[in-house]
């Protein structure tokens, strides 16, 4: 039987690695599954500075550790999700018009271009066991787990606060922990409004690439960019955060 563990980048996943290191447990190999926002174009839908450190950092200190790292990718992305059209509804006026934006919640970009991936990777490996990084203070998921499926942090008795000191020590901590409040893709309707701030600061590129999907007519609906709300709402919202910053960072200086 062979042995994987699936790795997010995440500090749970990684401090899994950590320990599967530590205490001489072979692995086959480590998988990553990337959301694409546009593969035509190269365009990750990780967040640009943690995919930077997943393939410049992380997994060239996995792979010296003795650890394969497979990367899948889902073969659509979310251009081809946003632009996908809808047939078959109930509702006649829907038929025809473009799926628009992922809902949160229920987020195509999740089932389709992340799990779905490792799902097909599983299926050529034959028999196999599966490492996940589920923390021991998380009992819900761990009830969850499959029956070929383990999780070191738990039978270690690693809580979620622990994977971060286990991380650093191997320089196996994402940058992203610094200054945002979660992982996942830039593009995701649960990113909170100070992460959409700083993601229009830093990479302007990218909130591009939304606010032209935001003028296409062809959408069902123009309301559905974070839980009902426009792109146009959330947009003004983020420019008065990243221009408080601006004025505190001004008044900072002075």
């Amino acid at each position: 039987m062979k042995t994987f563990l699936s790795w997010s980048g995440g500090k749970d996943s990684s401090a899994s690695i950590v320990l599967a290191y530590e205490k001489g447990i072979h692995l086959d190999g480590v998988v990553f599954s990337e959301v694409m926002f546009d593969h035509s174009r190269n365009i990750s839908g990780e967040n640009p500075q943690h995919i930077k450190w997943v393939y410049e950092t992380a997994i060239p200190i996995i792979e010296k550790m003795g650890y394969p790292v497979n990367i899948v990718r889902s073969k659509e992305d979310y251009l081809s999700l946003f632009n996908h059209r809808i047939s078959g509804s109930k509702v006649a006026e829907r038929n025809g018009k473009k799926a628009g934006w992922l809902l949160g919640g229920m987020c195509a970009a999740n089932s389709r271009l992340k799990v779905r991936p490792i799902i097909d990777f599983f299926k050529n490996v034959g028999d196999y066991m599966q490492f996940i990084g589920i923390a021991v203070d998380e009992p819900e998921r761990l009830k969850r787990l499959k029956p070929n499926c383990r999780s070191l942090l738990a039978e270690n008795g690693i809580t979620e606060s622990d994977t971060y000191k286990i991380c650093r020590e191997y320089g196996l901590l994402s940058p992203n922990y610094e200054n945002r409040c979660r992982g996942g893709c830039w593009f995701c309707p649960n990113c909170s409004l100070k992460d959409f701030a700083l993601l229009k600061k830093q990479y302007p590129e990218l909130w591009a690439e939304l606010e032209i999907l935001s003028h296409d007519k062809e959408v069902i609906s123009d309301n559905c960019f974070k839980y009902g709300r426009t792109f146009e709402s959330v947009n003004r919202d983020i420019d008065l955060i990243n221009n408080q910053i601006s004025i505190f960072e001004y008044l900072g200086g002075l």
